[in-house]
């Protein structure tokens, strides 16, 4: 199952239903038939539910199943000895052994994804200062932001920085170009413009060819380039805007 990115679960507690925010879950435990959620600062919650009816409500890659009663968010995993998970807490959770190499792998894709994640924020704040020198370049130039939707399945792309000129090619006032997605930006353009963002961005690779003019259609050339993890920067060769 895709990681929904759901940030409250609806349960039904004491025959009433009750909105449960996914970041307050620690683990939760069933011992028969009843299911007992630890929460941060909050009193646990019990209720009549299986692990595997409760691991489908949250996102897949927020939450391991430690052995076959126990769940728990990698939001507070600290370290794991041999017999137990250790929460930020202080708990002590014991883990089935077939389950150790997953547990490893899920917290440190977890730890790397944090990682990324801060150096990426970093970099979007810096980003402006960085290719201030491309402001009055005379080809169009800009930097798109690669995002997976999980709703639709689709990579879409988002402006982070343009140059007057591709402003001037966007039509629309500088300033504007920011945080909106290409697509609205031009809705008319071939959808190979974002497959080849997305490669760019997240496989770094590079490409100088000839492409569908997103208002025209006429083949231009253009070069695409990996900025930063995530990040396409796009030049459009022409100055016929």
């Amino acid at each position: 199952m895709a990681d929904t990115g759901v940030k409250m679960i609806q349960l039904t507690v004491n025959r009433k239903e009750r909105l449960i925010p996914v970041d307050s879950i620690i683990y939760a435990q069933v011992a028969d038939k009843l299911c007992t959620i630890f929460r941060v600062e909050a009193a646990p919650l019990q209720i009549f539910m299986t692990i595997t009816s409760l691991k489908a409500m949250l996102p897949q890659r927020g939450f391991i199943q430690i052995n076959r009663n126990c769940l728990v968010s990698l939001r507070f995993v600290c370290d794991l000895d041999e017999s137990c998970v250790i929460l930020s807490d202080g708990a002590r959770l014991p883990y089935s052994r077939r389950q150790k190499q997953a547990i490893l792998n899920a917290v440190q894709e977890r730890l790397s994804q944090m990682a990324r994640q801060q150096d990426t924020l970093l970099w979007k704040q810096g980003a402006a200062d960085e290719f201030r020198c491309f402001d009055h370049f005379p080809f169009p130039f800009c930097i798109v932001e690669n995002k997976y939707d999980p709703v639709d399945n689709f990579q879409r792309c988002f402006f982070r920085y343009a140059n007057e000129s591709f402003a001037a090619l966007a039509g629309k006032p500088w300033h504007l170009l920011s945080d909106v997605s290409f697509s609205s930006v031009f809705p008319q353009a071939d959808r190979r413009w974002l497959e080849l963002f997305a490669q760019c961005a997240l496989e770094n690779r590079r490409f100088d060819l000839n492409l569908p003019h997103m208002k025209t259609g006429a083949p231009v050339r253009t070069l695409l380039y990996q900025t930063h993890y995530g990040f396409c920067g796009c030049m459009v060769m022409t100055t016929g805007i």
